[in-house]
């Protein structure tokens, strides 16, 4: 094997250590893979798997899966078959994990590797708004001290949104991690003075969730990847009271803990803490991991994600454009404000630019695509570069104004045409 394969083989065997599958998304991310979510990698992990045959070793690569599935697709297994013969690949999984990886030298992984003990928890809010509520709030002392004598500081708390209350499309779903301090305090001093006011005026909440615990990072899903509870934790959540799970939290078992790793996710602020965040979309163990370097941002109202496919998106403002932009109303009628771009998450991108925005009439939506496909349609950035590129030049070519970095000020009918011409462009890269 060579260098490469050894840094993927070293790992699995990490992920093999704390008795997790992984996916393919997972390792392109660790070792810097020119597409993450692990399209070309099929001819090392072949190499892996033939290294550890003639070693005797157990076979490593049938622990690596499709996000959210328990065994390796069809046409991995058609490799490991032909390499192992007809093996039970539950049994080999299981065999992978009971090894001692650490007493190979050079499969065993970096402490880097290794997810340095953390636990991970769940909760339950009416939402999840960590830069105007930096805190887990309990109803009474004991249960805050029952939380603080069975975690640590670093500990990672999983939030979903009540089933009754909260926003419609976050209802019963994982929307955040925190990441909890052991720093206790009165909740109105890990609260905003606003959203303190509007807690207590609210009489389902007055006077509620006043013992706290600080919270020190903090993680938005991307909505692409919302879950919900009953679905990403099973076990816990079929084994747990929600009111319970909602008043004093729960630790999650290592196996089902696991997927909440694999989710998508980029950091926000947390109230209280000036720290800058790191707002790339990637998965959460990326995201807790050592950054590797990366190239710093060569254009405005850039914000980085991890490669891997990609919708393209236009963005609009809604709300009086006039008025916002200080002009009489027929020198704007039917004209837009818009942003046009590319992710993997436009919903994500709406929500980070709106973030930047103070809470009144003029808010972003996701124009387009609408509806937005479950799958994104282009495979990797480049794609989507080609996408973005022809629609800004549709609109400077038709005379669309530029309102500056990639915001514009266009009629209905050249959005229209804008779209097309991305798509056009996008597809035609891909060779579609």
């Amino acid at each position: 094997m060579d260098a490469f394969q050894f840094e993927i083989a070293r790992f699995l065997s990490g992920k093999a250590l704390q008795k997790r599958r992984t996916t393919y998304q997972q390792v392109g991310e660790a070792v810097g893979w020119n597409h993450p979510t692990g399209r070309g990698l099929g001819g090392n992990l072949e190499v892996i798997l033939h290294y550890m045959a003639d070693r005797g070793l157990p076979p490593l690569t049938t622990i690596l899966v499709k996000k959210g599935k328990r065994h390796p697709a069809d046409d991995a297994m058609a490799y490991i078959r032909g390499a192992l013969g007809a093996i039970d690949v539950e049994t080999a999984q299981q065999e992978v994990f009971a090894f001692d990886w650490t007493s190979v030298p050079e499969l065993t992984p970096s402490a880097d590797a290794l997810l340095d003990g953390r636990q991970a928890w769940l909760t339950s809010f009416w939402g999840f708004d960590p830069a105007n509520w930096g805190c887990i709030g309990f109803a009474d002392e004991a249960r805050r001290t029952r939380y603080l004598n069975n975690s640590k500081p670093g500990t990672l708390v999983a939030i979903y949104v009540t089933k009754g209350r909260g926003p419609e499309n976050m209802r019963g779903k994982v929307v955040g991690v925190l990441e909890m301090s052991h720093e206790i305090g009165h909740a109105r001093e890990f609260i905003s003075a606003d959203r303190w006011a509007e807690k207590e005026r609210d009489p389902y909440s007055r006077g509620k969730w006043l013992h706290a615990v600080k919270a020190t990072r903090a993680w938005r899903v991307v909505p692409e990847d919302y879950v919900p509870v009953e679905e990403l934790f099973p076990q816990l959540y079929n084994s747990s009271h929600p009111e319970f799970i909602g008043a004093s939290g729960v630790p999650i078992p290592a196996d089902e803990a696991a997927k909440l790793f694999e989710l998508d996710v980029y950091e926000v602020p947390v109230y209280g803490r000036m720290e800058p965040v790191d707002p790339t979309i990637q998965t959460l163990e990326s995201a807790l991991s050592p950054s590797r370097a990366v190239s710093p941002a060569s254009r405005p109202y850039w914000v980085g994600e991890t490669d891997g496919p990609k919708h393209l998106y236009i963005l609009r403002l809604t709300g009086n454009v006039a008025n916002f932009l200080g002009r009489a109303p027929d020198s704007v009628e039917d004209q837009h404000i818009i942003k046009v771009g590319f992710s993997k998450s436009p919903r994500t991108r709406r929500d980070q630019i709106q973030g930047a925005y103070p809470r009144g009439s003029f808010n972003w939506e996701v124009f387009r695509p609408s509806p937005q496909p479950d799958n994104a349609p282009y495979a990797n950035a480049g794609i989507a570069i080609a996408g973005e590129d022809a629609m800004k030049k549709r609109l400077v070519e038709d005379g669309a104004e530029v309102l500056g970095g990639e915001f514009f000020l266009a009629d209905d009918n050249l959005v229209y045409r804008t779209w097309a011409a991305g798509n056009n462009a996008a597809k035609k890269a891909q060779g579609e």
